[in-house]
């Protein structure tokens, strides 16, 4: 009888450490047959008229718009076609954007002006094109110098440059310098609100009606509130330093190249499912310039359903680009610390809610061309020779418009009280 029970001692200690064994286990590890998506669908009110209206005065203020910037961004009325038919030339470079811009990174060519207000234009690499066509594009990105610049034959023609990067990133090759082009260029073509050809990465658009009310439906993790997506791990902002310091105070998943999670190593042509499953995402730019807005927000936190929290351009500019209340600034913090204390707050308190009620009133419009998402490059450039005043002028002193020194800003590490 005695061997018989502690037999059975022996089988309930093994049980218990078992059990255990199992209780730690269950507590210290991701349950993946846990639901860890918290399904959520809640009313909100849209804005009152007086902060419609404000934001709609902040863009009614800018100046030195193009035509082209007037329709885009101060909803003025489309002008009339000109009955005619213009040639569009990309120098050299042409093919190095095609994929973007004229596949979205599909493999077949799409009609650049499906959707678009013009349709008066064709577009060509021909080189023997520089002496018929009515503006040539030079993609300054891909540009060794001077020397990549066909001899031009016509005062007539639009000389227009092009760069999607900010200054701190214009040429690939660094030992090409911008004031080597000046005098040569009629227009710009930039990201920028003021460039003769504005391509934003997006653009926010009033609703037209507003709605009263909006109904927002949100799955979000429940365990893990704030991403980030990277492939490129470095930034004069320092914004992979702000990201080491913020995981310090709340848990931060990083996919890509930058990160411990690998789930999603595409880049540009494949989207991130896996982002879309949070709260907040930290769309964070590689440089600190104005107007300097990147897929990282309209499609990585607006397009997802998420918060963006923004590091990149200034305030201002995010405030006359983004709808208001949609999107939490770092500039608006102490420190990396503070903000993670107000991301926990507002989960906890369901403030959060608050930030979707531009929802009612305004539209975000994803316009880069990656993931398959609309480009509009070829759209702008033609509605621009439509709609822009073709009067001479010339970019004497091209850093007086773009320069790193007057469109882009310190890091946030070098804030001072």
């Amino acid at each position: 009888m005695g061997i018989t029970i502690w037999l059975k001692q022996k089988k309930l200690i093994a049980l218990s450490i078992l059990l255990m064994t199992l209780f730690i286990f269950l507590i210290t590890e991701p349950r993946t047959w846990e639901v860890r998506i918290d399904r959520r669908s809640f009313l909100l009110n849209g804005f009152d008229s007086q902060t419609v209206e404000e934001w709609r005065a902040l863009r009614n203020n800018l100046k030195s718009l193009s035509k082209l910037g007037e329709v885009l961004f101060q909803n003025a009325p489309e002008p009339k076609i000109i009955d005619s038919t213009f040639q569009i030339l990309v120098w050299k470079y042409g093919p190095t954007i095609e994929n973007r811009h004229l596949k979205h990174f599909s493999d077949q060519r799409i009609d650049p002006f499906e959707g678009c207000p013009v349709r008066n234009c064709n577009i060509t690499y021909d080189d023997e094109a520089i002496t018929t066509a009515d503006i040539v594009i030079m993609h300054l990105h891909r540009f060794n110098g001077k020397q990549d610049l066909p001899t031009r034959t016509r005062l007539d023609q639009i000389w227009a440059f092009l760069t999607d990067e900010s200054p701190l990133h214009t040429f690939l090759n660094g030992n090409v310098k911008l004031d080597d082009f000046d005098g040569l260029f009629n227009w710009s073509m930039t990201y920028r609100m003021d460039s003769d050809i504005p391509v934003p990465y997006g653009r926010t658009a009033l609703k037209e009606p507003f709605d009263s009310q909006v109904e927002v439906r949100l799955d979000k993790r429940r365990d893990v509130l704030v991403a980030i997506l990277g492939s490129n791990c470095q930034g004069t902002n320092h914004r992979w330093k702000y990201v080491a310091e913020l995981q310090k105070h709340i848990q931060v998943d990083v996919y890509g190249g930058c990160g411990r999670k690998k789930e999603c190593p595409g880049h540009f042509q494949s989207d991130c499912q896996a982002i879309d499953d949070y709260l907040f995402y930290l769309s964070f730019e590689n440089s600190n310039c104005d107007e300097y807005i990147t897929e990282k927000l309209w499609w990585n936190a607006f397009h997802k359903n998420s918060i963006p929290i923004v590091m990149g351009s200034d305030k201002k500019n995010y405030r006359k680009i983004l709808p208001p209340q949609s999107y939490i600034n770092v500039d608006d913090f102490a420190s990396p610390s503070a903000l993670a204390q107000n991301l926990l707050r507002l989960n906890k308190t369901g403030d959060f809610k608050s930030f979707y009620r531009w929802k009612a009133n305004f539209q975000v419009l994803n316009e880069h061309g990656y993931f398959k998402s609309k480009s509009y490059h070829y759209c702008r450039i033609c509605q621009a020779l439509n709609y822009n005043n073709k009067t001479t002028k010339v970019y004497d002193h091209l850093t007086d418009f773009w320069s790193i020194q007057e469109n882009c800003h310190p890091a946030w590490d070098t804030w001072t009280d």
